[in-house]
């Protein structure tokens, strides 16, 4: 688990684990009146980064919708094929609704809190009314939307436009007034601390409802190195094949996880070169062309003449996604067991 969340960073968020600028292509000048960043301080620092760029980037109470990551569309590396995202500012000082229309497939909201605190992860068919009283800090909240892209994409640019925010009062998001190059020097910092190894980052328990729910170390670190990351009961990851690298025909068995299939639950693979972009136009499957073979799933790696098959180069890499784990604690002793197994030449 220790450096899983590393690779999983900047697949969980197309802003994540990027050089930071300003909105405005420039540096946030340093006042005396901006207030420093500290290991107290540094989540809401961190936290009001996005939040700032975001408001910058649309009104309040407005998505803002990705197009699908592919090898001409990724602007940072190890981006998620998974989904397209979909990104808000939501007022919610007098009241707001946030809807999930129904859908067959995966599509989910994240909404977090100035605290960087994962309140609700609202599902496809659920609305929710957020007020103040909801979150640690605040009177603005993050959305971060998931929608799964199915073979169909005209369906999925739909379900993507669907998405809904109802608020009840428009007041625009204010920075709290952290220095820029402050900010992305402490986040680099706690970056480098997490790849030396000097701290151990629990996944599972860095992103939660409450300050309850999270460990304080892990709490400030994985917002370094994996802002906007989703709690462990609806997604979680493998940051390494193994054996991984070769570039010879081979095939990867792995059992089938115990997911919400019903729910719209699903895992993938997605490749990537050994600095993590994508240099193949074959580079992602998901389960639905993964070989099923009752208990386990197979997938094919420059095996041409296999359905399952991706395309991949010399010292590859891969992250491996699951999402909607139907019980949060055993899909964690699941991924240690598919960290084990290796791909096999063939």
């Amino acid at each position: 688990m220790n450096k899983a969340i590393l690779f999983a960073c900047v697949s969980l968020l197309t802003l994540g684990c990027t050089k930071a600028s300003s909105p405005d292509g420039g540096s946030s000048p340093v006042t005396s009146e901006s207030p420093s960043v500290s290991m107290e301080n540094y989540v809401v620092a961190e936290t009001d980064w996005y939040f700032s760029a975001q408001q910058a980037r649309a009104p309040v109470n407005t998505f803002t919708h990705n197009d699908p990551v592919s090898i001409d569309n990724q602007d940072v590396i190890r981006s998620n094929r998974d989904v397209m995202y979909s990104l808000a500012i939501v007022d919610i000082s007098e009241g707001a609704t946030l809807t999930v229309p129904e859908r067959d497939a995966f599509q989910i909201i994240h909404v977090m809190d100035e605290n960087h605190l994962s309140h609700f992860v609202i599902r496809s068919g659920e609305s929710k009314t957020i007020t103040p009283d909801d979150v640690t800090l605040g009177n603005h909240v993050y959305l971060l939307a998931r929608t799964k892209i199915t073979d169909d994409m005209e369906e999925s640019l739909a379900a993507q436009r669907a998405l809904e925010i109802s608020a009840n009062s428009a007041n625009p998001y204010e920075s709290k007034g952290f220095s820029e190059d402050e900010v992305v020097a402490f986040r680099e910092k706690l970056v480098a601390d997490f790849i030396r190894g000097d701290v151990v980052i629990i996944e599972h328990k860095s992103f939660g409802e409450t300050m309850d729910d999270v460990e304080p170390v892990s709490y400030v670190y994985a917002a370094a190195v994996g802002w906007g990351g989703l709690p462990a009961h609806t997604a979680q990851y493998l940051a390494a094949v193994k054996n991984q690298g070769a570039t010879n025909c081979q095939k990867w068995t792995v059992p089938k996880p115990d997911l919400q299939w019903e729910q719209g639950g699903f895992f993938s693979l997605t490749t990537y070169d050994s600095e993590g972009w994508i240099v193949e136009d074959n580079f992602y499957i998901d389960h639905n062309r993964m070989q099923d073979d009752g208990d386990s799933y197979t997938m094919y790696l420059n095996c041409p003449d296999q359905a399952a098959n991706v395309i991949v180069q010399e010292d590859w890499t891969g992250i491996v996604r699951f999402y909607l784990p139907r019980n949060e604690e055993q899909m964690i002793e699941f991924i240690d067991v598919v960290r084990d197994i290796p791909v096999e030449a063939l």
